[in-house]
């Protein structure tokens, strides 16, 4: 037919197409110009099975064939003779650079699986790094690093204009970074990295059939193929491979919104766990939060990143407690603030063994509640030195005097002499002079029968209940809570942790951990866990049940959700001073502003501690966020690759058969099967965590993101800038 086609039994004009054939043109020219092993292009970024994954990593033996294409085409353009001689040149001489590109690109790639050696950065590159979240918090104009408003040239990006005026401010005196001035920073650095997909975890899989050793090429080559960092060496800790599957990385930035929850740094020693945390604990300085740090091994690197970071941000003094050196830190007052009598005996129980029944603890619990009571009764400030005495000594003093206030306030005139004449009816009762002390059994006897029936006070009616109990039950059932205040008032810590603000001989100052925060300080705790570990968990127990109640008290005060301020806390070696009310905080505590960042080593420490794996899980089940460098330990790598999920792997099998008939002649037969199946496996191995080079991590943030990053060394003694300006993550 001349003008039409009715093959379909449509008519439609010559050279007209459906959309459908339209389709499968456009898809067989996308294949046709498809690069071969580009992993650069968008049609190497996915795990399906397409065939392609190895020819990612394979030798480039287009290398060869360049080498003879660019000799050729010169000698073609230039000596052969003939009109089809330069044409022909020019042919060889493209197809060579076709060739050398595919070259280059398959170099690159090889040339990033040596990985990337350990970076170090400066106080300016940490101070670029703030302003650039400030600047993303949606405040407008330029911001110098004093944080005053300036005219940045137009066209120069905001870390440069930042950059060329670094050095005169880091030379001055001026603070770095003055923690809240200009628009609040609502973001959080990890350090540098990608975003680890489906198509990494394909990657390293691939890798994980060959020795990458055989894939690394020579520096000189490196710098050749334009990759200009250095990567790690044979004889450092960890595969390279891990981060050299990633794409180009840059600055990892996350709201401080998504990461709701407590946060977990997981790591074995020596693998960056505390180059983690200290980065994390200046930026929460920087950022002016109240901040608690509680470091176990009294880390003399933690400690002085606190203060560097609090003197560039221009804030005061970090308050400091360590038992060792008292002389340098401040006297505080674990029970210096709070509502009810019954939150000291939590905080005291907290500090307790757990038993299993709980008969024990409970009763101790009462036994606190009820001196508590009593010195309260009588105008006196409780301190864990005098819960002490009163429990060790009994309660008969701290009962008399109660039992005269009352007498005194409500009682008739004449008590004194009445209750003497109650002696010999106490006498009679009972009471035997050398078991009881007389006396004040007939004070007791007597304020029952006189003045309780008008003037009731529970108080004293539990003092009276805990006086008349066998004593040497009583010694039973409170013998586990004497080595837990003797361990909290034994030497120098009875001053430092019962302090008498009345002491003329003692010139430190007396703080309280709602008035530290209430100021928006920064306070270090110190445990010097080696030495005494049992005394550095009761001392972070008690400290933690302390903020467990001011974060109660802030729900009491209806200041709770998105408009409370933000408290920063901050534990190391979780497992030394993890209890009830941190799993309390983990669960509840970021509604009341407290957000919790925890460094372990391993999740058997926690189950260790805590007596079972079930409470270990309970708390970890609070961590929402997840922050995994180098760990040996199975039951560790077990949790982390859970908690990072799994993804669908796809593996490729070849088989090939001939065959012969066997008679005189011969009818040879060939096939070829390729089958590619799929399988569910870990997103990060478990094996593969286990050879994470230092200070690189894999971190999975509430939202369900995985990044793969390192985190950079920042160096004190040096202020500078070594990392450049911040390179946004693609």
């Amino acid at each position: 037919m001349a003008e039409g086609d009715s093959s379909a039994g449509v008519n439609r004009p010559r050279g007209a197409f459906t959309e459908e054939e339209k389709g499968s043109f456009r898809a067989w020219g996308r294949n046709l110009l498809r690069p071969r092993a580009n992993p650069f292009g968008r049609s190497d970024a996915t795990n399906d099975p397409d065939g392609r994954a190895l020819a990612l990593w394979r030798p480039a033996w287009e290398a060869g064939v360049v080498a003879a294409a660019f000799p050729l085409a010169a000698f073609y353009a230039w000596a052969a003779e003939g009109a089809w001689a330069a044409p022909l040149g020019f042919c060889l001489g493209a197809f060579g650079c076709v060739r050398l590109v595919d070259v280059v690109l398959l170099l690159r790639r090889r040339a990033k699986l040596s990985g990337k050696a350990p970076a170090f950065m400066g106080w300016g590159d940490l101070v670029l790094r703030m302003r650039h979240m400030q600047g993303r918090s949606g405040k407008t104009g330029k911001t110098d690093v004093r944080g005053e408003k300036e005219g940045a040239r137009p066209g120069v990006p905001r870390e440069e204009a930042a950059l060329s005026r670094l050095r005169g401010v880091l030379s001055g005196e001026d603070a770095l970074f003055a923690a809240g001035s200009g628009t609040p920073v609502k973001e959080l650095w990890l350090g540098l990295g990608f975003l680890w997909t489906p198509v990494h975890a394909q990657r390293l899989f691939e890798l994980s059939t060959v020795a990458p050793e055989t894939l690394f090429v020579s520096p000189f080559v490196k710098k050749l193929v334009g990759v200009r960092e250095a990567g790690l060496g044979p004889d450092d800790t960890g595969s390279p491979v891990l981060h050299g599957v990633g794409d180009d990385e840059g600055d990892l930035f996350r709201p401080l919104s998504s990461l709701g929850g407590g946060t977990a740094i997981v790591g074995t020693t020596q693998a960056g766990k505390g180059v983690m945390l200290t980065n994390l604990v200046r930026q929460a300085i920087l950022r002016g939060d109240p901040v608690v740090v509680i470091d176990p091994k009294s880390s003399k690197r933690l400690r002085n990143a606190v203060f560097a970071a609090c003197r560039a941000a221009g804030r005061a003094k970090p308050r400091e407690f360590h038992p060792a050196f008292p002389d340098r830190g401040i006297r505080f007052d674990p029970f210096g603030s709070f509502a009810r009598a019954t939150e000291l005996a939590t905080r005291v129980k907290a500090v307790m063994p757990a038993d299993t029944s709980g008969a024990f603890s409970s009763f101790a619990w009462q036994a606190v509640l009820v001196v508590v009571e009593g010195l309260l009764f009588v105008d006196r400030r409780p301190s864990l030195r005098r819960l002490a005495d009163t429990i060790e000594s009994g309660i008969d003093a701290l009962l008399d005097e109660c039992l005269t206030k009352h007498l005194t306030d409500f009682g008739p005139e004449d008590w004194p002499a009445r209750v003497r004449a109650k002696l010999d009816e106490v006498e009679e009762q009972g009471f035997r002079r050398g078991e009881r002390n007389l006396e004040l059994s007939a004070k007791a006897l007597f304020w029952e029968e006189t003045v309780k029936p008008k003037h009731p006070e529970p108080v004293l009616n539990r003092l009276i209940d805990t006086y008349r109990h066998d004593r040497e039950h009583y010694a039973k059932i409170t013998a586990s809570l004497m080595p837990v205040l003797a361990m909290l008032t034994a030497g120098s810590l009875a001053k430092s942790l019962s302090p008498d603000r009345e002491d003329p001989d003692d010139p430190r100052d007396v703080e309280t951990l709602e008035g530290i925060v209430g100021a928006g300080g920064v306070f270090y705790v110190g445990l010097d866990a080696l030495p005494d570990s049992t005394v550095a968990s009761a001392l972070g127990s008690i400290l933690l049940a302390d903020l467990t109640a001011l974060a109660g008290a802030r729900y009491n005060e209806e200041r709770s959700g998105a408009s409370v301020g933000r408290i920063s806390l901050f534990v190391d070696e979780v497992f030394n001073v993890i209890n009830e009310p941190l799993i309390e905080l983990l669960n509840k505590g970021m509604e009341a502003g407290v957000h919790v960042t925890v460094a372990m080593q391993t999740i058997p420490d926690l189950t260790d501690r805590l007596g079972s794996e079930a409470k270990a899980r309970m708390a970890l089940g609070n961590l929402n966020n997840l922050i995994a460098l180098r760990t040996k330990d199975r039951a560790t790598q077990d949790f982390v690759a859970e908690t990072f999920g799994k993804t669908t792997l796809w593996q490729t099998e070849v088989g090939i058969t001939t065959g012969a008939a066997a008679h005189v002649k011969p009818n040879f037969s060939a096939s070829v099967t390729k089958r590619m199946s799929g399988m569910r496996d870990d997103i990060v191995p478990r094996d593969w965590l286990g050879r994470l080079p230092n200070l690189e991590f894999f971190a999975s943030l509430s939202g369900g993101k995985l990044y793969k990053g390192r985190i950079p060394i920042l160096i004190d003694t040096d202020e500078g800038v070594k990392l450049g300006p911040v390179k946004e993550l693609s």
